[in-house]
């Protein structure tokens, strides 16, 4: 080869390494891949007008070159030909329509696979070269570059040999690498469902994907090692890529018809877009630089610089996040990783001195072998990396969290009752929330201090609550809550305040009545305190109101210049008597008709994903949710939840909830997925609501399933910690959305029992050669090296004979559809017509040490009671409450990520060697619930919500305020 054309091949290697790098290091991160026909058709497209455009050049530059045509015609490029005059569709050879097969067929096997990505296999993609050698011994014939000059009958006699060598060589890689994926794979726990279904066919499509991509790469390296002119085959290859974007726009548009699907393929987001741009870009880049070098190179060759790149981006990742040091440090892991390195240099071996042109034909065997010391090198130095670049320690514990955690709750809650005094009390409101507090201050002080409230201090939840809605008018607020309460169809309850007296609207469906019936009883011990005023409760589970950043912004800077506006007053007022315009109450009288009414403000979104419409809007434009998604719903995002996370458990509750840092939980939660009931507004409506997303706007106020008792201890009694069973338990049902098109298979509380029905079978699943171990050393080596690094990097299992799992699912699933409902069954009770496990007494759950509270289809009624019973609650939850401010993790629960991923490692701890933390833990929950939980604590919170939302409401609030 000529200087010049080999420092050309060079470069174009150079290329294609790098834009395969950048593309793999986009994967999980770029929306591209999530919607594998726009890619792929842009993809192809601008494939192929490169591609065709190069075709012609080349036949305008070249003097002596083949006609595309029979006869004398001028000279044209093929495609244009092509699109002139149809019956040269008859002059393409007989493999176009196979390729054209392979392409079309791949494509749609991907989009199937990407919908159902927790169903595959990751690191399959490392088996392409041993397919194509498979390939190649099953066209029975040696490998030539004929094009090139080199004498190639003499390697015909040991083709065979060295095929069957190399298939063996690359066999063993292939294992090596997925089983290093396995190894290194952190899971979120998403299900494949059990049975017959389609989604347990998807590791074949994947299989099926890698040779149809192994079929494509040895034709197009036939082509481009082939004899013919080097136009007619680059014209061929642009019409095919042309053609497949052709015939999959088509597939689009007919897919189409389908709304949702309508709305998948037209409503694109901006970043979407620009990621398919971005990425298509760079796959157009790699796919042309791979099919230059494919004239130059085996297609082994290429393939296993193709799949050597994206294995080593994605060990790269995992050394970052501290993964690989725990792989690496088991010896089945070691053994993978060097196999792994030495495997990809021999292999290179083989392709080097089979079917490079630049090899040297005086080369030894020793430097044949080259390549595999080589390897070994490289292995050592990124082993070397490994060790040290690797963040955090093995098997750290959550005991300095919980040591800092006990500092800080401490000081909290005697800063939350700094005053003693009325006098001290309305310093330190001033001081705090720079306004002088609401009329009727004192009665809200005499009525907490005579009911021993431990807080009286420290509100900053309403504050922070009601902080936009001081950017409103009195008038408007009153005028939005009157529209709730005119529109019971939004699922409204209405408490009506006039002269002391309360009042509930009549407009509520009878299963709900009891929510305002508790709730008036909460606030009549102090309703002649208040003002006048409607208020509007949901009653549903889902909240309501999501209001994007840049209104939510100007809301909250209004807001503060009207408290600035207030905090200067002197002469202060008390409670208007009336207001203008004053309430409105003809909804009150009206007749059933009332129902009928449809608010134009608030829009039904139950059943679908929610996330990028109501969650992103709220967040910054620089936040990760809006630069980029996070589609793989199988792999845990590991830079998602390091801002809330420290050493692998959640050292952050309160930045836990945000979402903003979290594209991941678009597909993790079933309220983000496809809630049971959503109808929300982007309009700062005054919702009152028991429970929120950290996104939403909703003021929050005590349950009524709380203040009404509806779950309680009986007689107030406990069980010991050292009498109760030092097990996980868990009883409930999949009600944390409805579940449909197989969206139930990354619910939170789905992905939990999954979890734990599976933990004594997660050791032996993490690689594919587990077999080669008992059951019985497994799990005996857990027991002797649970202090000790492990190669089982996803969610750990308890460890048998210390701590038992007691978790599952009660009575039949109903929030779902027909097939939905069935899968569900036969993964979680063995078969369709299974019966289901009976519910137990709520009092069982007093007998185990540890409790799990997760999210259903809001918050969880059951965490006070799990609080008050001496168990040690552990919390995996989005929605926010009105105690969150009082009650601590780590001091009185145990956070958990939403992941899971932090849940055996946590149970781990707190049952084996932090018994005693976790002793301590339970008990100062207990004690703290019982003096700051009570319904008596749930009514000085609502009492101080009220007055401060009296103030809101009215015309004179800037004028309003108690004065001693």
């Amino acid at each position: 080869m000529a200087p010049p054309q080999h420092k050309n091949v060079v470069s174009v290697v150079c290329v294609f390494g790098l834009s395969t790098a950048f593309v793999w290091s986009r994967y999980y991160r770029s929306a591209a891949f999530e919607r594998p026909f726009h890619f792929s058709i842009l993809t192809l497209f601008f494939s192929g007008l490169i591609l065709s455009a190069y075709a012609r050049k080349t036949l305008r530059s070249e003097s002596n070159y083949t006609l595309l045509a029979n006869g004398n015609a001028p000279a044209k490029s093929f495609l244009a030909g092509l699109l002139r005059s149809p019956t040269r569709l008859r002059s393409l050879p007989p493999s176009f329509a196979p390729l054209l097969f392979c392409v079309i067929a791949r494509t749609v096997l991907y989009w199937r696979t990407i919908r159902t990505i927790h169903c595959s296999w990751d690191g399959l993609q490392a088996f392409l070269p041993f397919l194509l050698a498979i390939y190649n011994i099953l066209e029975l014939r040696p490998t030539y570059l004929p094009r090139h000059g080199y004498d190639q009958q003499g390697r015909a006699a040991g083709a065979s040999s060295r095929n069957l060598k190399y298939v063996v060589v690359a066999l063993l890689w292939g294992l090596a690498a997925t089983d290093t994926f396995l190894l290194s794979e952190r899971t979120t726990g998403a299900i494949c469902p059990s049975g017959p279904h389609i989604e347990r066919l998807i590791p074949l499509a994947q299989l099926v994907t890698l040779a149809l991509d192994a079929v494509l790469i040895a034709e197009v390296g036939k082509l481009r090692q082939g004899t013919e002119g080097r136009p007619k085959t680059w014209g061929l290859l642009g019409t095919l890529f042309l053609t497949s974007a052709a015939v999959l726009a088509f597939l689009a548009l007919w897919s189409s018809i389908d709304r949702a699907n309508f709305q998948w393929n037209v409503f694109l987001t901006s970043l979407a877009v620009g990621d398919l741009v971005v990425d298509s870009i760079a796959v157009t880049t790699a796919m042309i630089s791979g099919i230059y070098i494919l004239g130059y190179f085996h297609a082994t060759l290429v393939s296993l610089l193709l799949t050597g790149t994206s294995i080593f981006v994605y060990l790269q990742w995992r050394i970052m996040d501290g993964t690989m040091i725990r792989v690496w440090c088991n010896w089945w892991g070691l053994v993978t990783g060097i196999w792994l390195f030495v495997g990809a240099g021999i292999l290179f071996s083989f392709d080097n001195s089979a079917a490079s042109q630049l090899k040297s034909p005086a080369e030894g065997v020793i430097l044949r072998n080259r390549f595999g010391f080589y390897a070994f090198a490289v292995f050592l130095l990124v082993f070397g990396q490994t060790v040290f670049m690797s963040p955090g320690g093995f098997r750290p514990t959550p005991g300095p969290i919980v040591a800092n955690a006990r500092v800080e709750s401490d000081a909290w809650i005697v800063r939350a009752k700094k005053s003693a005094s009325l006098e001290e009390a309305v310093s330190e409101y001033k001081k705090r929330y720079r306004i002088p507090p609401p009329p009727n201050f004192d009665k809200w002080y005499d009525f907490a201090t005579s009911v021993n409230s431990p807080i009286i201090d420290t509100f900053d939840q309403i504050h922070s609550d009601l902080l936009p809605y001081w950017g409103t008018l009195p008038s408007i607020l009153r005028q939005r809550t009157t529209h709730l309460l005119e529109h019971p169809s939004l699922s409204m309850g209405g408490i009506i305040i006039d002269g002391g007296k309360i009042d509930i609207s009549p407009h509520i469906h009878g299963t709900h009545r009891w929510m305002m019936d508790v709730t008036k009883d909460m606030i009549e011990p102090f309703a002649q305190w208040l003002p006048d005023m409607q208020l509007a409760f949901n009653l549903d589970d889902e909240c309501r109101i999501s209001v994007p950043l840049d209104r939510m912004n100007a809301y909250r800077e209004e807001g503060l210049r009207a408290r600035a506006r207030l905090s200067v007053k002197q002469d202060l007022l008390t409670f208007s008597g009336t207001q203008e315009p004053t309430w409105a109450k003809d909804y009150i009288s009206a007749d059933e008709s009332i129902w009928n009414k449809r608010s134009p403000w608030f829009v039904e979104r139950s059943k679908r994903q929610i996330f990028y419409e109501w969650i992103s809007p709220t967040c910054p434009v620089e936040s990760p949710v809006n630069k980029y998604r996070w589609w793989n719903r199988k792999a845990e995002c590991l830079t998602c939840s390091a801002p809330h996370m420290m050493n692998g458990f959640v050292s952050n509750w309160t930045l836990s909830g945000d979402l903003c840092h979290q594209p991941d939980l678009a597909y993790l939660h079933g309220v983000l997925l496809s809630p049971s009931a959503m109808a929300p507004s982007h309009t700062l409506f005054p919702v009152f609501s028991q429970s929120r997303l950290y996104n939403f706007a909703d003021i929050l106020y005590p349950s009524p399933w709380n203040f009404g008792e509806k779950v309680e201890i009986e007689n107030n009694k406990s069980i010991p910690w050292d009498q109760k069973l030092n097990s996980v338990y868990w009883r409930g049902a999949s009600s944390d959305g409805f579940a449909v098109h197989g969206s139930w298979q990354t619910f939170l509380r789905a992905r939990f029992v999954h979890m734990a029905t599976q933990a004594k079978m997660a050791v032996r699943g993490k690689s594919l050669f587990s077999f080669v171990n008992s059951g019985n050393d497994i799990l005996s080596s857990w027991r002797s090296t649970i202090s000790k690094p492990s190669s089982s990097l996803g969610p750990d299992p308890p460890i048998e004979n210390h701590l038992a799992v007691n978790v599952s699912f009660v009575g039949n699933f109903n929030r779902c559809d027909d097939r939905d409902c069935t899968a569900e069954h036969i993964t979680f009770y063995g078969s369709p017509t299974a019966e289901p496990p009976p519910s137990l007494d709520f009092q069982e759950h007093w007998r185990h040490r540890h409790l799990i509270d997760l999210d259903g289809a809001a918050f969880s009624g059951r965490f006070l009671p799990f609080l008050k019973s001496a168990s040690l609650p552990y919390r995996a939850a989005l929605f926010r409450t009105w105690w969150e401010e009082r009650v601590h993790a780590w001091r009185h629960f145990v956070p958990l990520d939403v992941r899971l991923g932090d849940l055996w490692g946590a149970v781990n701890y707190l049952g084996g060697p932090g018994t005693a933390e976790a002793d301590e833990m339970a008990q100062a929950g207990r004690e703290w619930a019982l003096k700051s939980l009570r319904k008596e604590d749930m009514q000085v919170y609502m009492f101080r919500l009220l007055l401060e939302w009296g103030r809101l409401v009215d015309d004179r609030r800037e004028d309003l305020g108690f004065a001693l």
